[in-house]
């Protein structure tokens, strides 16, 4: 009997699935806010595209922006929200020692990363990017966009990556043309 051999676009398949169903368990019910604190280190992915991965997930929700240092983004939150997103990573300037408190008082929901001294016993769901930094990247902004991605499947927002790029075919879809008649 043989053994069957690993397709490696099946385990690529299999792995986004795996990761989907893992995002969907992470689902809150019933948000119709979200506050998304920035990182000021790095962003991934920029406001527009991360608020359309935000309404893709919760699409009746409405989507505020804010800065480590406490300033608004464009419109600015209300007083209570529904759930927080903080992307701040650990070692960059927040607006006090005790922002994250304040933070997780505005929030029915609060995730997060673990940097500083409160967010590990105050928010609800907590990515640790300390214990797990000899699996990540050193580029900071490789590093950046794996655990802001992490972060964010804890919040039941997807940030799948579909498809890969393919080869340039331009050539060969010209030389299979016809040729051109002229007038």
């Amino acid at each position: 009997m043989t053994t069957p051999t690993k397709d490696p676009e099946s385990e690529a398949f299999l792995d986004i699935l795996s990761d989907e169903e893992r995002v969907r368990a992470h689902r809150i019910p019933g948000v119709r806010t979200v506050l998304v604190v920035l990182s000021s280190r790095g962003m991934v992915l920029d406001r527009d595209a991360l608020r359309q991965k935000i309404l893709f997930t919760y699409p009746d929700s409405a989507v505020f922006y804010m800065t480590p240092l406490g300033q608004a983004v464009g419109t600015a939150a209300p007083r209570k929200v529904d759930l927080l997103v903080d992307l701040t990573g650990p070692g960059e300037r927040q607006a006090g020692l005790c922002f994250p408190r304040k933070l997780r008082g505005r929030a029915r929901v609060a995730v997060g990363r673990n940097a500083g001294l409160f967010r590990k016993r105050v928010y609800d769901r907590v990515y640790n990017d300390q214990t797990k930094s000899a699996e990540l990247p050193q580029d900071v902004l490789e590093r950046e966009r794996v655990v802001q991605r992490e972060v964010l499947a804890l919040g039941g927002i997807a940030v799948a990556q579909r498809g890969e790029a393919l080869r340039d075919q331009s050539h060969t879809i010209a030389l299979g043309l016809p040729p051109i008649s002229r007038l």
